[in-house]
This record gives C-alpha cells, sequence and structure tokens, in this order.
C-alpha cells in the first residue's frame, strides 16, 4: 500500500457515523427548484438519463408543484427545464431510479470526529418490485402519493428521532453482520435495531401509526440510513493527493462511475450493463436497465457482495451469478481492517491501484428495473465492472 492510500483509509477509518437529524434538500443543500439529483456518473445532456429515472423525475416534478400533470412533466423535461446532477457530487446517495427533489426529506449522517463532514440520503420506500415506490421508477399517481406519505407523514414522524442525540451506525453494522446481514441487500438484522431505536425514542405513541407499520413491514427501509453513512465514511478521504481510494461508486443506467480520492469531482466511467441474478419471471436480461443505483456506495466501501462471507442468504441467492472468487477479494482488493467493526472484523476501503494489481475487480451486488420503467423492480443480482475505469482512475492520480 502507498504512502498517499494509506493516508486516505486512514481518514475514512477515523470516521464516526451517526445519524444526526432529518431535514430536506432545500434546507440541508439550498437544492433550488427545478433541481434534481440522480444516481451515479453525470449525463450529457443532464436529461439523457434512463426510462426509469426520468419517471421518477416526472413524478417529483409533480410532487413539488413544477408541473400539474405528468404528461406536463415530462414535456418540462424533455424541453430541458429541469437541471439534473449527480447526488453523489452533493454528498447525496440515492437508489437505483429514486431522485432527490428540494422538498423531499432526506437523513443527514455527521462525523462525530468533525460535525462539518456531512453526508445524507433520501428515505427509502420499501416495497416489493411491484410498489409505486421510488426507487423503481413508476411513473403514476400512485407513486406521486406514495411520494407525499413517505416524505409527508413517514419523514415528519421520524424527525423527532434523533433529538439531539444522534445515533452511531457502525455498531449496528458490525452485530447485523455477524448475525447474518451483508450490508446491502440483507438489512434484516440491522433494521431491527433501527425499528427498536425509532420505537423507543417516540414511545408508546408510535406504536400502531401508519408510519410504524410500515417502517417495521419494510427491512429495506433501512438501507438509505447506511447508504448515508457509507458515503460519509468515503468521501472522508477525499482531496488525499495521489490516493486511489474509491470515494464515488455508482450508475446511472448507462454509465456505471468511480471517483477516488485524490481527484475529487472527477469521474471515471465504463458503459454500465445489467447486472445478472434471478430475474421476476417472465422477464429476461434484455429487458433490465444497466446498472444503476447509489447503493453502490456500500460496496465500494466492501460491504455487500464482497461481505458475502458474513451472508448465507445472499450466497444462495446469488448461486450460479457470483465469481468464484469471491472469498478472496476482501483481502486482494479492501485496504484494511475497520477497528470500529470488531465483532466482524470487516475489511473496507476500496483501492483502484489493487484493483490494477491484482487484474481483477470488485463484484457488486445491485437492485435490477425494468428498463422500460413500466414494470418496476425486478430483482436483484451480480455486476462486475471492467477494469477500464480503475485503470483511468490509477493513470490520472499518479
Amino acid at each position: 500500500m502507498i504512502a498517499a492510500d494509506k493516508q486516505a483509509v486512514d481518514k475514512l477509518l477515523a470516521v464516526v457515523p451517526a445519524w444526526q437529524r432529518v431535514t430536506t434538500a432545500a434546507e440541508a443543500l439550498n437544492l433550488a427548484d427545478h433541481t434534481l439529483l440522480h444516481c451515479g456518473p453525470p449525463s450529457n445532456p443532464s436529461h439523457a438519463l434512463v426510462t426509469p429515472i426520468l419517471n421518477s423525475a416526472a413524478v417529483a416534478c409533480v410532487y413539488e408543484g413544477w408541473a400539474k400533470t405528468l404528461e406536463d412533466a415530462d414535456a418540462m423535461i424533455a424541453g430541458g427545464g429541469i437541471k439534473f446532477e449527480p447526488a453523489q457530487d452533493w454528498n447525496v446517495a440515492t437508489p437505483m431510479a429514486a431522485v432527490v427533489s428540494p422538498s423531499m426529506k432526506l437523513t443527514e449522517f455527521a462525523d462525530l470526529n468533525d460535525l462539518n463532514r456531512v453526508a445524507w440520503a433520501p428515505l427509502n420506500g420499501g416495497g416489493t418490485g411491484a410498489d409505486p415506490v421510488p426507487r423503481y421508477g413508476y411513473k403514476s399517481q400512485a407513486a406521486i402519493d406514495f411520494l407525499h406519505f413517505l416524505n409527508d407523514e413517514v419523514g415528519d414522524t421520524i424527525t423527532a428521532v434523533p433529538g439531539g442525540n444522534p445515533i452511531e451506525w457502525l455498531p449496528i453494522i458490525d452485530g447485523a453482520l455477524t448475525l447474518g446481514d451483508d450490508g446491502h441487500l440483507r438489512h434484516l438484522e440491522a433494521h431491527k435495531i433501527l425499528v427498536s431505536i425509532i420505537c423507543e425514542r417516540l414511545g408508546s405513541g408510535f406504536a400502531g401509526s401508519m408510519t410504524e407499520v410500515f417502517i417495521e413491514k419494510w427491512p429495506f427501509f433501512h438501507l438509505n440510513f447506511w447508504m448515508a453513512a457509507s458515503k460519509l465514511i468515503l468521501m472522508a478521504s477525499m482531496g488525499t493527493k495521489r490516493s486511489s481510494v474509491i470515494t464515488a461508486f455508482g450508475g446511472n443506467g448507462n454509465e456505471f462511475g468511480l471517483q477516488v480520492a485524490g481527484l475529487p469531482g472527477q469521474w471515471f466511467t465504463c458503459s454500465a450493463t445489467p447486472p445478472l441474478g434471478n430475474i421476476r419471471e417472465p422477464y429476461t436480461v434484455d429487458t433490465c436497465v444497466g446498472a444503476f443505483g447509489d447503493s453502490a456506495v456500500a460496496e465500494g466501501l466492501g460491504l455487500g457482495a464482497m461481505a458475502q462471507s458474513y451472508c448465507p442468504d445472499m450466497q444462495a441467492l446469488h448461486a450460479g451469478y457470483t465469481p468464484d472468487d469471491i472469498f478472496d477479494l476482501p483481502d486482494k482488493l479492501l485496504l484494511a481492517p475497520h477497528p470500529e467493526m470488531p465483532k466482524s472484523g470487516a475489511r473496507v476501503g476500496l483501492s483502484a491501484r489493487a484493483v490494477l494489481a491484482s487484474n481483477v475487480t470488485p463484484v457488486l451486488e445491485l437492485g435490477i428495473a425494468d428498463k422500460y420503467g413500466i414494470n418496476g423492480g425486478l430483482g436483484a443480482g451480480i455486476y462486475r465492472p471492467p477494469i477500464a475505469p480503475f485503470a483511468a482512475a490509477c493513470e490520472a492520480v499518479s
């Protein structure tokens, strides 16, 4: 490990991520009207995005009151009336097709060792692949109604949970890994801890509420909390000269991209092919959108697919699709065990130089959606990016 990468990984190991508050994108980011944040690297032009993201954008336009109907929203987007920007360039991580608009609620995570370092994620809608939740890219009145419920009902209710007493997240993930979670697609144990914290802090009046019923039902509600925490950890190493440690990781459906610590804000990209996995019948890989979503930040940190050793459920789900070298990757590609995850001993800190030196790329697990924006979530699968963007980042940072 070269000195620059060691310095970068030491910075991310020092982060103590904690859920600090619930806010809005307008308040936290000063996000302007007619601006939406999307997953992965930028597009050129900015609205040249895959249909599921454009569908979510249309829903967001109606939710914000920028358009009266979904048809009006489509015309506004096609005419360049909406500005699209990569969420991770704003230190936000958003899942799959979900976009972030000014009025939407965000969970804010802060580094307890540096309260000026913060990152955010929108609320996760839970749901199945057939439900009109934001990350699946449905365009319908039901999707608009659900956005109101998620932000105005759930978001308002959980605003009181941190209550000036931030909740540390690494102990939650550390314990959850030892009980069979993977830190990305399986959240059962972390979700139980999150629910217990919410119930304890909100008290007896919370029991039986619409928000309590919703959160209890959907373990994926936890995912976006960990996405915000993961982004917060990764961004700590930004600006470390010559470092190849990954600080941004994700796809927009057309391209998959990464950033490294030594070159803040510079994306290195490749074409995004669809993840491969068990797809909901009767659909096939030909109907799937390319790899997308900022939940890849959990993979860039080192969990998810590369934490399959902790997670028999994901080993079974991805059987036949996971490469044979999956259990060798943490030692090859991740720079250090995290000292604040002593129970699991999880390794973190993905290095582009390590990828190039070992001539193997990381393996990611990602959600899969219908590329036509009609049939929602189609399952989950394995995506392995080519070595080219890692090599380009190493050349540029050297």
